[in-house]
Parts: structure tokens; sequence; C-alpha cells
């Protein structure tokens, strides 16, 4: 793709996921022999439905297959999706959709897991599992001290002691 092209697809995209709300957190094109795929992930605040996902992506082919068709001649697929689990997190809007959700976050002093509270723009406050008198520790980590972070998968429901924070803080899982 020239560059002049790929410039011109990312400006169809962002307009289109822009005008629904949509924040672009990924636009990605890789060739697999003759035809290019075309990764689309959108988010936001209320997440990302199936019918959301897919009339996105009628608008997007639209505008592609149109008369200033940024693809060219070349055939593409167009694959529009939301964020995974494991997708890191990196902006202030990530923390904030990923409230409740348990994560792993890395800062210079190792790795810490915990269910999280808030978000803000500037830090993040976690619940780390309780200790063995059932209290909960709250650690509060700004942002620029995170390393890493991503949601864990989580296959049962948190300590009871947890799950009273969230509820106060009216997050659901």
């Amino acid at each position: 793709m020239v560059d002049g092209d790929e410039g011109r697809l990312r400006a169809v995209v962002t307009e289109v996921t822009a005008a629904r709300g949509y924040d672009l957190e990924e636009l990605a094109v890789r060739s697999i022999g003759r035809r290019r795929v075309v990764r689309v992930v959108v988010d936001s605040d209320d997440g990302v439905s199936l019918d959301d996902a897919a009339e996105v992506s009628r608008e997007i082919s639209e505008r592609l297959d149109g008369p200033d068709d940024p693809m060219g001649e070349h055939p593409y697929t167009l694959e529009v999706t939301s964020p995974g689990v494991g997708r890191p997190l990196r902006e202030p809007r990530h923390f904030r959709r990923a409230r409740g959700r348990l994560l792993v976050v890395t800062t210079e002093q190792g790795p810490v897991t915990g269910h999280l509270l808030r978000a803000s723009d500037t830090g993040i406050e976690l619940a780390l599992a309780p200790d063995k008198k059932g209290v909960v520790t709250v650690v509060e980590l700004p942002l620029t001290a995170i390393a890493t972070a991503k949601v864990e998968v989580e296959f049962s429901a948190p300590p009871a002691a947890v799950q009273e924070l969230l509820d106060k803080e009216g997050v659901g899982r």
C-alpha cells in the first residue's frame, strides 16, 4: 500500500468510527498473497456489540468501495472487531472501561494483581485480594508508574470483600 493510500484509508476509517462514537484503537493492513486484510479495532465506553461491529464494517466497506477507493484495484478482506481481553491497557480510557475487572499491572516494583476500582486521567486504584483476616488493601498507582497492564480472564467471582468494594463503587462485572 502506498503511503498516500494508507493515509486515505486511515482518514476514511477514522471518519466512520468517530461518526458512530467509537475510538479507533487499531488499524492494520497486511498482505496475504494478492489479497489485503484490513483489521479495524474499535471500542467505546459502552462496548461494541456484534451488530455495532457489523454496521461499522458495512459503512467502511461502502466507503472503501467508493470512487475515492484507497484500496485500489486490489481485493481485500475487512475485519472489524473490539479489543480482546489480553490487550494492553495504555490510555486512561482503557482503564476506565476495565473498571471492576481483574488486572495484572507491572510497575518498577514488580507485578500487582487486583480488581480495578477507580480510574482517572492520572491514575488507578486496585483492590488487592484479601489477606488472611479478610482485609482488602487498596493501592493507588499513577499511570506514569505503570509499565504494562492487562485484563486477566477471571473464572470465578471476586472474593466477597472485594465484591463489596466493587458494589460500593457501582462497578458491575
